[in-house]
């Protein structure tokens, strides 16, 4: 009853900021709403409707230390727990799968968490939006909804059907189940109410063909929370590989991300899968990167995605680096020598009367291009009489043989 005690104490306040954040933006746009999956405090997505945040301050509130870590390798090596909530529809990797292994062979009693990823808290924190919105609101978010729920739709479309990685594979079930209660063979359900759970569930783990071969190695699957014989949460042993350690398999995070966490029974069943880890524990929440068009490994010194080359790494290729370090250099002498003006002016003025120089030098003493701007400026005016009118009083007055001379004033006698 212990468990019960502190699943149902009264909410703590970081739970109730989370709330009233996510309950205060009913006419918040999509674009103001953080759905970064699968991170948590020290993360971009902390605040994340389907991050792990809200989870890592409950293991942090019973006595565990909390880090997180986007690569499997050299940093999760101090950890004792190991959570991961991956960003993708696959099961684990050969690679990954061998990694975790390895670690979990590597000290006693360690515990790794895997939480499958069809499910988005997107879509219950718009039906809580919508319950306190007025009609013409519930009118958006009910295309809100559809809209988010088309979306996650596309995203399960990269679902396998029977992908096995050897712990288990997935049930490509599209069924939606809301599940209100559920069935336990252990202590799972004592202390939460019948009935008042909120979980949804679509895709699902079973056992895999590949773990039930017979003999010391095999992989032993237990049920230990279902819903009408879907498993729910299971927990893998195998005494050969684990070194008395554990996996358990989560069929999704609609029970342990931050939205879903906000519900109280939710709070007393991850209550329950912290106190299945031990006390004072280090925790690690792994975080994997994922997008729509590349996976980006979580493995240490995994192959990522093929990416442009940056200029680094063709200055570091033979030929290309030296030919490449010489252009710059004779860029950068030629933009001296082209550009820059040091000391007295370079340009040439001469005084000359020629028109058409276009191959003159741009000199302002160059009469012809005066000529030329005046009559640019009679042909934008656009009054051709006037222009007309100039030059013949430039002809008239250029053609006069007689130039007016100025008298010299006779001097007054004195």
């Amino acid at each position: 009853m212990k468990a019960t005690r502190h699943a149902s104490r009264a909410p703590t306040v970081w739970i109730v900021l989370f709330f009233i954040s996510i309950t205060s933006s009913i006419s918040a746009q999509d674009e103001d709403i953080d759905v970064t999956y699968g991170q948590g405090n020290q993360s971009e997505g902390r605040y994340s409707i389907n991050g792990t945040g809200v989870l890592a301050k409950m293991f942090e509130d019973r006595g565990h230390s909390v880090f997180y870590s986007r690569v499997l390798g050299r940093p999760t090596r101090k950890a004792d727990v190991i959570i991961w909530a991956p960003d993708n529809f696959h099961v684990p990797t050969e690679a990954e799968v061998a990694a975790i292994e390895q670690w979990l062979q590597e000290q006693s009693n360690r515990t790794f968490i895997f939480i499958g990823r069809d499910y988005d808290a997107t879509m219950d924190y718009w039906v809580e939006v919508a319950k306190g919105a007025n009609p013409e609101e519930k009118t958006m978010l009910t295309l809100k909804l559809a809209d988010v729920w088309g979306a996650h739709q596309v995203k399960r479309m990269a679902i396998i059907d029977d992908e096995d990685c050897g712990w288990f594979k997935i049930n490509a079930d599209s069924t939606v189940r809301t599940i209100r209660s559920a069935r336990s063979t252990s202590d799972w359900l004592e202390g939460i109410t019948p009935g008042a759970l909120k979980m949804r569930l679509q895709s699902y783990f079973v056992e895999s063909d590949k773990g039930r071969s017979t003999g010391y190695g095999r992989y032993e699957f237990d049920t230990q929370l279902f819903y009408e014989n879907i498993p729910l949460v299971t927990r893998i042993q195998n005494r050969s590989k684990f070194n008395r350690g554990q996996i358990y398999l989560i069929a999704n995070g609609s029970f342990l991300l931050n939205v879903p966490l906000v519900h109280r029974e939710h709070r007393k069943l991850a209550s329950k899968l912290i106190e299945r880890v031990g006390r004072n524990k280090t925790i690690c929440f792994l975080e994997s990167e994922f997008d729509d068009w590349e996976d980006v490994p979580v493995l240490e010194n995994a192959p990522s995605a093929a990416k442009p080359p940056s200029i680094v790494t063709i200055l570091q290729t033979w030929p290309f680096g030296i030919i490449l370090i010489h252009i710059i250099v004779i860029g950068i002498v030629y933009c001296f020598y082209r550009f820059p003006i040091f000391g007295r002016p370079r340009a040439e003025f001469e005084v000359n009367t020629v028109i058409d120089d276009s191959n003159e030098k741009q000199s302002v003493s160059n009469f012809g291009r005066h000529i030329r701007a005046l009559g640019d400026l009679l042909r934008r005016g656009g009054n051709a009489t006037f222009a007309n009118h100039c030059l013949q009083m430039y002809r008239q007055r250029s053609s006069e043989q007689t130039t007016y001379k100025p008298q010299k004033q006779k001097k007054k006698p004195t």
